[in-house]
């Protein structure tokens, strides 16, 4: 059964065929309408749930369980990839974040909404399995590494990209709400349409986590960091904005300034980490998102100078993760890397859960800054240990593997970087 379903409404198709490249471009335009619907989604429900007078912890345990729920999807995937193949999975992941979307509006209850948002990170986390596994069946090994960093800049882009819609439509009213299920409904449609090939390329390997973090502490906890970073950055930031007094157009712009910020500043942090070496961006990745951030929190800046420092925040704070895993991937043999992607991705995905609880609770305490200023004291904390790993080895061993914009969605994503890997080898010994 399992061969025959899983490719049933696909072609199997040469790699470097036209097919394959449809498929390839459908995915990414599914990826980028889904991560503008999840995006702004996000922003909503955290808005609306400040006007609807809910608690600051009360939002941040709402805006965790997504997380959680990611977590549980992106285990559950593969199995369910296998059992009915690309297309339905993907179709039903996306009418579960759809269904979830609007279902905040039809019951406005604390405990509801925290079931609706792990539903949304669980059907987002299936969607990522899918487009991931779809991708490194339809790509060659010339073009695996760049496709790759395609995907990622896609969905960083897609992030920010529904944002502006906070503008036009109130989180007090329904349209939001309306207008995410649309792009989440219409993220259906390229898969549905276009000619798709390929079969499942699907890792049975369980997360080595302790393994992995012994492996490289350093990378583990960056990518621990990286993910309470964003997912307090991207759950509670609408709710900073809300609470300092500002319009729907100015959040979706703040929101916006994180997105792009993260792409302006990828690469000349890669740059640092690939020339001179990975700790060493990542301090400046922490350091100055650390600065940032304590400024936002102290001087509590408006206009202009909120949105220089947003930027700066994200821009470089938001490459953490990046970096940490290129500086685990020049630890790691090919093969390990791959068995060890479980373990970074439930490490990204625990602090993200743990980022808006974090967030939530310090905004309770002294006010709006609070987020802000829990961001300070994580990267403070982790920028001293950074400083104390360099001093203990002064020089990481590193691999002939350039920085790459990594996605942070799962672990299916990390069989294209074994597959780039292992043809650059062969090409290198031929």
């Amino acid at each position: 059964m399992g061969d025959e379903t899983i490719g049933e409404g696909v072609e199997t198709l040469a790699p470097n065929s036209t097919g394959s490249r449809t498929t390839i471009a459908a995915i990414l335009i599914s990826v980028f309408l889904m991560g503008a619907g999840m995006g702004v989604q996000g922003s909503a429900v955290s808005l609306r749930a400040g006007l609807e007078g809910f608690s600051e912890s009360l939002v941040g345990l709402i805006m965790s369980t997504n997380y959680i729920g990611l977590i549980i999807g992106s285990m559950v995937a593969p199995s369910l990839i296998r059992r009915v193949g690309y297309v339905r999975a993907f179709s039903a992941a996306a009418s579960l974040g759809s269904a979830s979307a609007i279902a905040h509006l039809l019951l406005i209850n604390p405990l509801a909404w925290i079931l609706f948002r792990a539903a949304t990170g669980f059907a987002l986390s299936i969607m990522f399995v899918v487009a991931e596994s779809w991708l490194n069946s339809s790509s060659t090994r010339s073009n695996r590494g760049r496709l790759l960093s395609a995907y990622s800049v896609v969905y960083l882009v897609s992030m920010g990209a529904g944002q502006p819609l906070l503008a036009i439509f109130p989180p007090a009213g329904f349209e939001i709400f309306g207008a995410t299920t649309i792009l989440i409904s219409l993220c259906l449609i390229p898969v549905a349409i276009m000619r798709v090939s390929g079969e499942p390329s699907l890792d049975r390997e369980p997360p080595r986590l302790i393994r992995t973090f012994l492996k490289s502490p350093l990378a583990g906890s960056g990518v621990v960091v990286a993910g309470i970073m964003a997912g307090a950055t991207w759950s509670l930031t609408p709710l900073y904005g809300q609470q300092v007094g500002m319009e729907g157009g100015a959040i979706g712009l703040l929101m916006l300034l994180v997105s792009v910020g993260t792409i302006a500043l990828q690469w000349p942090l890669g740059w640092i980490s690939d020339k001179k070496s990975r700790s060493l961006a990542i301090l400046w990745s922490i350091g100055t998102a650390a600065v940032a951030s304590a400024a936002i929190a102290m001087f509590r800046p408006s206009g202009g100078m909120l949105y220089a420092l947003i930027f700066l925040y994200g821009g470089f704070g938001m490459p953490l993760y990046s970096l940490s895993v290129a500086l685990a991937n020049d630890q790691f043999e090919p093969h390990e890397m791959v068995r060890a992607a479980g373990a970074i991705v439930i490490y990204y995905g625990v602090g993200n859960a743990f980022g808006p609880v974090l967030g939530s609770q310090f905004m309770r305490w002294v006010g709006p800054g609070g987020l802000f200023l829990s961001m300070t004291l994580v990267l403070a904390l982790f920028l001293a240990f950074v400083l104390v790993r360099r001093m203990l080895i002064p020089a990481f061993p590193k691999r002939p593997s350039g920085y790459r914009v990594y996605p942070r969605t799962s672990a299916s994503a990390f069989q294209m970087l074994r597959k780039s890997r292992g043809g650059r080898k062969a090409s290198e010994e031929s």
